[in-house]
């Protein structure tokens, strides 16, 4: 589901802003375009619907209110971005390890005309508790890494490894950190595989997240989910509402008309 048929275009150049191991690509439809680095990490599908989900549940009443949103490894910052150009009035912060894709994404929020609205710190996300007031956010969105250390083969890009596995951080910490940054009743979203739903709904619930809404994503009918998107709310009570799925594909191997309209960015 790593498909990049939403996401090509000829490059357009801006060479104050892109490297030589970059291309500049369309975002989406009409969304502006957005740099990324030609080997190495690559956004994917799940940030996309990760954000459509935020935008979808949030609704257009919330996108003009003040709200202080953070990202938790925002790779190349396109969840920033998408979020950030839907709703005029948040603000915060993206979190990224990598020095490189941190630098990727502070130019990227350039590139929009986001800098005055969101800075990319470039941390360990376990050291956020020391550098970042508790309860100090509205939103915190997160496309953890997938693997435990102990599972599949590591990818000897570094870039990719680290995105791909609990390298820095495991699922427990994110939970942990996203919970004490959250305010009360502030709200966590996060995309997961959905082999590993029943682990990510214990970690969110001894951290004091409880999940509020869950949807599954399925490469097309007929197949296993690949994904689950998850709202969870700081210390929320116990209800838990399962959505209807998202279908990437329909069964001729085209995009589903949901996903077209999540690529015209329409929530």
């Amino acid at each position: 589901m790593g498909d990049s048929r939403a996401f090509c275009g000829t490059p357009v150049l801006s060479e104050d802003l892109r490297r030589e191991d970059e291309t500049l690509e369309p975002l989406l439809v009409d969304r502006g375009y957005i740099l990324q680095k030609r080997q190495g990490y690559r956004f994917s599908l799940d940030a996309v619907v990760l954000a459509d989900f935020v935008a979808r549940l949030r609704g257009k009443a919330r996108a003009g209110k003040s709200t202080r949103y953070l990202d938790l490894g925002t790779g190349c910052g396109v969840i920033l971005v998408l979020l950030a150009k839907w709703g005029s009035g948040l603000t915060g912060y993206g979190v990224e390890i990598q020095q490189a894709l941190a630098d990727l994404a502070g130019r990227n929020l350039r590139l929009h005309g986001l800098e005055d609205r969101f800075q990319v710190l470039c941390t360990n996300l376990k050291d956020l508790p020391s550098r970042l007031p508790r309860a100090s956010f509205d939103w915190i969105t997160s496309n953890p890494p997938y693997r435990r250390l102990d599972t599949g083969r590591i990818n000897p890009d570094p870039q990719k490894a680290l995105a791909r596995h609990e390298l820095t951080a495991s699922l427990e910490d994110i939970c942990r950190v996203t919970a004490y940054l959250l305010r009360e009743k502030g709200r966590a979203f996060l995309v997961y595989p959905a082999s590993r739903f029943a682990g990510l709904v214990v970690h969110l619930r001894e951290a004091g997240l409880e999940p509020k809404t869950a949807r599954p994503v399925y490469p097309k009918p007929g197949e296993r989910a690949s994904w689950v998107l998850v709202e969870a709310v700081c210390n929320g009570k116990e209800e838990l509402s399962i959505e209807h799925p998202l279908f990437v594909e329909d069964a001729q191997g085209e995009y589903t008309e949901e996903m077209n309209r999540i690529f015209r960015w329409e929530s």
